[in-house]
């Protein structure tokens, strides 16, 4: 027995298959739209929770710093702290100063005052005084300081990057410290800070 078959070509298979195609597309069109927005929000989220803010001046902080508490028993000026989660034992102090009595010179006064007091063995600059223009227009001038503590009988020394920039919020002094051997990252670190200042 011969058996025949007999293809019928349907319009509506074509349109169910069409269709069938479209709301494949269709899904996964939105499902990207969707986990491509989720992404983003979530790069935005963690983009806010990496800036430093106070008072109209904003800092960008590298992969690796928190916002933390001041110490206790800091200065009035203090208005943030800064921690490195990579690098042991560093931080950054971020201090402002407001009011007509206040210029460049004297912020670098209080600056160095800070340092010596911190280090009582004794301070030298590893880097001169240098200017440098920040991504919102600011001037900041930065320098490099060392400075020796007694540990334990043993004289270490550490780094101590300091910034300055006269901002909206009044005159910004960043003052960082790390051990001797960590000087490097927090000077590339530091640089970043400032160079993202608005």
């Amino acid at each position: 027995m011969i058996s025949t078959k007999i293809w019928i070509k349907s319009p509506y298979l074509k349109l169910e298959a069409n269709v069938l195609k479209q709301s494949w597309v269709s899904f996964f069109i939105l499902l990207s739209a969707l986990l491509l927005g989720l992404t983003g929000f979530t790069f935005q989220v963690f983009a806010q929770e990496n800036v430093f803010n106070y008072n109209h001046f904003s800092l960008t902080l590298p992969e690796g710093w928190v916002k933390q508490d001041p110490p206790k028993g800091s200065e009035k000026e203090v208005v943030g702290s800064l921690k490195s989660e990579k690098i042991q034992g560093t931080t950054i102090l971020v201090l402002c100063y407001k009011g007509w009595r206040y210029d460049y010179r004297s912020i670098r006064i209080a600056g160095l005052k800070t340092i010596a007091s911190v280090y009582p063995k004794g301070q030298e600059a590893l880097k001169k005084e240098t200017k440098l223009k920040t991504d919102g227009g600011l001037t900041a001038v930065t320098e490099l300081w060392r400075g020796f503590v007694d540990a334990g009988g043993t004289t270490v020394s550490l780094q101590t990057p300091m910034g300055i920039m006269e901002t909206k919020a009044g005159w910004i002094l960043l003052l960082g410290f790390t051990p001797e051997s960590s000087g490097a990252q927090l000077e590339e670190d530091f640089l970043k800070m400032i160079k993202s200042a608005k």
